[in-house]
């Protein structure tokens, strides 16, 4: 299924009449891995009744797909802005991401650049504004530990897009004070549900996260799809 095809299905069942298509930074993101499809909603105010939206079908490209809600949750902003400190994340890039710096494709996990996005999402979405010096010193002094990752593209033509996918490390150093790790664990947490990349909102830079090693979080909503061609 093409990146397009994803979007167009998440705007349908998430974005209401009234809301602004074309916003640049939209409230919400769409993956699709091992058939399940996966929308986060960002914008606590604004939440949308995703389980009244879902029909019983919908159209993905030349497919149709049956479409079910699976699971439902809720992550407040408060509860990761309060999570434990951190100074070591384990990150799983599960579809394609690639990061948009001055209008080229950086196909790699650089972790100022993933942070700093992470960062101007939550001041976007978020009711819970991050302190601005911790802010600034977790998306200076982070550090990429070690990875395990390959390219891969997304879509055709003039909309394909070459990203990567596997496994890094990423990490504070010692001296980072406690307020750091505090926006560093809730930035990375954040990541669960708002992607890392750019086009989270077409399916790409959607990854699993597991906090000083400890277990991954689930995804925010899971609304499973077999496809069947008419």
């Amino acid at each position: 299924m093409l990146p397009t095809h994803l979007h167009a299905l998440a705007c349908r069942l998430l974005e209401s009449p009234s809301g602004d298509h074309s916003a640049q930074t939209k409230p919400f993101t769409a993956a699709l891995a091992d058939r399940q499809l996966t929308l986060s909603w960002l914008d606590e105010a604004t939440e949308p009744d995703l389980g009244a939206r879902i029909d019983a079908s919908a159209r993905l490209g030349p497919h149709t797909a049956a479409i079910s809600l699976r699971e439902q949750r809720t992550e407040a902003y408060t509860r990761m802005a309060a999570a434990p400190p951190a100074r070591k994340v384990a990150v799983s890039f599960i579809t394609p991401a690639y990061i948009n710096q001055d209008g080229r494709q950086l196909p790699l996990p650089v972790p100022e650049l993933l942070l700093g996005g992470l960062a101007c999402r939550w001041a976007a979405f978020s009711p819970q504004p991050l302190p601005e010096s911790a802010v600034t010193e977790a998306v200076q002094s982070a550090h990429l530990a070690r990875h395990s990752i390959r390219s891969l593209a997304s879509g055709s033509g003039p909309s394909q897009r070459t990203g990567f996918v596997g496994n890094a490390i990423f990490g504070l150093p010692a001296r980072a004070f406690r307020p750091a790790q505090r926006v560093f664990a809730a930035l990375w947490l954040f990541a669960s549900y708002a992607g890392v990349s750019a086009q989270s909102t077409h399916g790409l830079g959607h990854v699993r996260v597991r906090m000083n090693e400890g277990p991954a979080p689930r995804p925010a909503r899971s609304p499973a799809l077999s496809e069947r061609t008419p």
